[in-house]
């Protein structure tokens, strides 16, 4: 029996199942291709910001040997702040790490929202030092203290403290483009007499990799599974033939480069979106941008789900006639977090039946149930698969900039995962064996979790 051949359901529900699965299907070739061109436009991007086979690769002013300055701080009693600003959810994530010669890390953490009418960088710089200076109330901070601040948009880094936002394509908070964060949060805080200056400014991606190798020292890559994807590796400065920091250019130590892996795909000959992913892209708010990330990340990944539901929901081959399915018809109904039922294994798919009936109102028989989960199986898995190679194309990036053969050493951070264990381990899979058909030592692969990124900027301050 198929893959996806499920038992019990008509010829034409097992035919359209089939059709779908064979279009979101990957080849190891095609997998192996993709990391190629991945590899491809991270070396163009070193050299020009504007290379349509290129991608951004924006250089930060943060240093593998960053671990080194951590490990430095930690041999004497020392405290940092970070806070990440994250756009995407508007939420601000604020937390401290304290050191103290032969004691544990004391490590505190709070969340805030950010308010509707925040519709400003002089309103958001200034909502920052105010759950800042709430923070520091709560946690008893008096003595001056450096805060590392880190945010998920793309940053042109012009100092280890300052940087501007960059143009972004998601067409998030548009007013923040061309500020410079560090000087408005800076701004603010002063306003406030807070103890409290900005001493470093990265995006999220920057900042997970330095949380990973305050674990694990020889980290060399990190990749975000967030509402969006993203991947950082660190590159040997000669090799940058754009940047214009002379000192940073001499740097005997690997800068961090933000690949900006979302913008992949743009002017790919490999990227195969299906009439589905073209359908989310076209009603998206950023047609023709982000391509790749339209097929892997978290904000796009349940909205491929509905629309295979709805074409199974036009083809009468789901669900029963007289059901009441116009929930289905709102986009970005069918979240991601959902696709979580495609690991129920009990005998009537229980799980899949009850989200169906508390998220659409939907009465599914066992028949539809197992369309749905596999609905989930095949976008999940092929996002994975996608992303694992991207990776692996990543990891040889990484690999030429380093002078030993020893592996790479990646880690991997944001919700998905802890809400999709099979993707992440599926991506884990997938980039050690395309690494493999690339002739690259194994790769070893770090899961950190949800959120590494702002105890990460916390620790970014540290470095010199």
């Amino acid at each position: 029996m198929p893959e996806y051949e499920i038992k019990g359901a008509t010829d034409a529900q097992n035919a359209l199942l089939h059709e779908i699965a064979n279009k979101f299907s990957v080849t190891d070739t095609h997998l192996s291709e993709l990391a190629h061109e991945v590899h491809v436009y991270l070396t163009n991007g070193l050299s020009s910001d504007t290379d349509p086979k290129g991608l951004p690769s924006r250089v930060s002013y943060i240093k593998s040997t960053i671990s080194n300055d951590i490990r430095a701080a930690k041999k004497r009693s020392s405290m940092a702040l970070g806070l990440t600003i994250s756009t995407s959810t508007r939420r601000m994530k604020l937390a401290s790490i304290k050191f103290a010669p032969g004691a544990p890390d004391i490590i505190n953490k709070q969340v805030f929202h950010i308010r509707d009418n925040v519709d400003s960088a002089a309103k958001l710089c200034e909502e920052a030092a105010v759950h800042v200076a709430q923070f520091i109330n709560t946690h008893g901070v008096h003595e001056p203290v450096p805060l590392g601040v880190t945010i998920d948009l793309p940053l042109e880094e012009t100092s280890k403290c300052g940087g501007r936002v960059a143009e972004d394509s998601r067409a998030c908070a548009g007013f923040l483009r061309n500020v410079d964060i560090a000087q408005g949060v800076d701004a603010a805080l002063l306003r406030l007499h807070l103890p409290v200056r900005v001493t470093s400014t990265t995006n999220c991606v920057i900042s997970s990799m330095v949380a990973a190798q305050h674990h694990f020292h020889s980290t060399s890559a990190a990749l975000i599974l967030n509402h969006g994807i993203n991947a950082a590796y660190y590159e040997a400065p000669q090799k940058i033939t754009k940047l214009a920091d002379i000192a940073l250019g001499a740097s005997e130590a690997r800068v961090a480069i933000n690949t900006e892996l979302a913008r992949f795909g743009e002017n790919s000959s490999v990227v195969q979106p299906t009439m589905w992913d073209h359908r989310v892209d076209r009603e998206s708010a950023n047609t023709g941008f982000h391509v790749f990330e339209k097929l892997v990340a978290d904000k796009y990944l349940g909205e491929i789900v509905r629309n295979l539901i709805t074409d199974f929901m036009d083809a009468q081959l789901i669900f029963a006639r007289d059901t009441d399915v116009s929930t289905f018809s709102e986009p970005y109904t069918f979240f991601t977090s959902y696709m979580t039922i495609m690991e129920d294994t009990s005998d009537d798919l229980h799980e899949v039946g009850g989200l169906l009936e508390a998220g659409f109102n939907v009465q599914a028989s066992y028949v539809d149930r197992q369309i749905v989960r596999a609905l989930c199986h095949i976008v999940s898995m092929r996002a994975a698969k996608l992303v694992g190679a991207a990776v692996a194309g990543v990891v040889k990036k990484a690999s030429e900039a380093r002078d030993d053969q020893e592996p790479i050493v990646v880690s991997i951070s944001g919700q998905l995962t802890e809400m999709n264990q099979p993707y992440v381990e599926c991506t884990i899979k997938t980039a050690k064996r395309v690494a493999h058909a690339l002739g690259l030592s194994e790769p070893v692969f770090n899961v950190l979790g949800e959120d590494g990124y702002t105890v990460g900027a916390a620790l970014s301050s540290f470095s010199k």
